[in-house]
């Protein structure tokens, strides 16, 4: 987080302690609980910024538009009850579309100018997906509160872009090798990529993660996307790297003004860091999806490498530990088939020898 974010202030009370507060014109004022820069005092701004909009000007949507199908939305508890997280992605896609599409009646909206959107967006599938999957999400709002008919679903008859890509690049043993050889133990490049790899957890999850939080050789958390509560152990070569530090005060990682990283401060970290050891298509997710690769290579079962991941479904774990090669496959299939046809060969001679005596 920013040193000092949008509308939020610092200010001594009468006890000439210092205390934070969110301001902005037309919402509640708010004073923070929790202490500057931790993932609790985050998770309070994205609170205070996913608050209901001001009404000020409310009466400029246009009835039955797309504008009025957002604004439906943003006060229904589909949109209320998700993490905070989540809802300013949603918001910031939503608004995007607002920006352009607003003031068209929602109606309009049919199968054919869906489709054509999606035929736009196919250099971003990824992209697509998600604004035909909020699109759905407002159809559903829009149905119930009669904005259209009441069969009217024209997002189920459209298909989003095919993601050619699977996504951020997992990184080979020989790119992990190659990073750990340019960045010796005791710098902060090494230090968060072994808690990305080591750790197996998200940068969102590293750039919050508390000292007190790797207590007991082991790192326990609840992870902010799936709320998901990880239990995993610090093994040597994550140990050797919180010894070399450099560790900060609250946060294990902390930037250089003692505060925890922003998302893009973070990013800009690891992207530097992996420029400089010559693999700049390598990216602080793929280490996370180089860490499920190792479990699956271990033998570990989905169980297991899940417990670590902290990942929901058996689906999303294996697409990002990966598949066994096709010539891993051919190996241990061949290896089968010789053994049957020793035991085929043995079993014959056996019979030999008994006919023979």
């Amino acid at each position: 987080m920013k040193s000092r974010p949008e509308y939020v202030t610092s200010f001594r009370d009468r006890h000439g302690k210092v205390r934070w507060r969110f301001r902005r014109k037309g919402y509640a004022t708010h004073y923070f609980k929790a202490p500057f820069g931790t993932k609790a005092f985050e998770q309070e701004y994205a609170d205070c910024l996913s608050a209901e909009p001001p009404k000020i000007g409310a009466g400029r949507i246009r009835p039955g538009s797309v504008a009025d199908a957002i604004a439906r939305y943003y006060s229904d508890n589909a949109f209320r009850d998700l993490r905070p997280s989540t809802q300013q992605v949603y918001r910031g896609v939503l608004e995007r579309f607002r920006s352009t599409f607003g003031d068209d009646p929602i109606r309009a909206l049919d199968a054919q100018r869906i489709a054509r959107l999606m035929n736009a967006m196919r250099h971003k599938p990824h992209a697509a997906a998600r604004l035909r999957k909020l699109l759905a999400q407002l159809f559903i709002i829009a149905r119930r509160e009669k904005l259209v008919p009441g069969t009217f679903d024209p997002v189920k008859d459209t298909r989003p872009p095919k993601a050619d890509s699977e996504g951020y690049h997992r990184w080979t043993e020989a790119e992990l090798t190659q990073f750990e050889d340019t960045h010796p133990l005791g710098t902060k490049p090494r230090l968060a990529f072994a808690l990305l790899l080591y750790g197996a957890q998200r940068s969102g999850d590293v750039r919050f993660l508390t000292r007190t939080a790797i207590a007991e050789g082991r790192i326990r958390l609840k992870q902010s996307k799936t709320t998901n509560s990880v239990d995993v152990p610090i093994i040597v070569p994550l140990s050797e790297a919180l010894q070399a530090g450099p560790l900060g005060d609250v946060l294990v990682l902390e930037s250089r003004t003692g505060t925890a990283f922003t998302a893009k401060g973070f990013y800009n970290l690891i992207k530097r860091a992996c420029i400089a050891a010559g693999l700049p298509h390598c990216s602080a997710h793929g280490l996370r999806k180089s860490a499920a690769r190792r479990c699956r290579e271990a033998g570990c079962s989905d169980e297991e490498g899940m417990a670590i991941t902290g990942h929901k479904t058996v689906r999303e774990y294996r697409r990002y530990a990966g598949e066994a090669s096709q010539g891993s496959r051919a190996d241990a299939a061949m290896a089968k088939v010789m053994a049957n046809l020793s035991k085929k060969v043995a079993s014959a001679s056996n019979q030999d020898a008994e006919k023979a005596g």
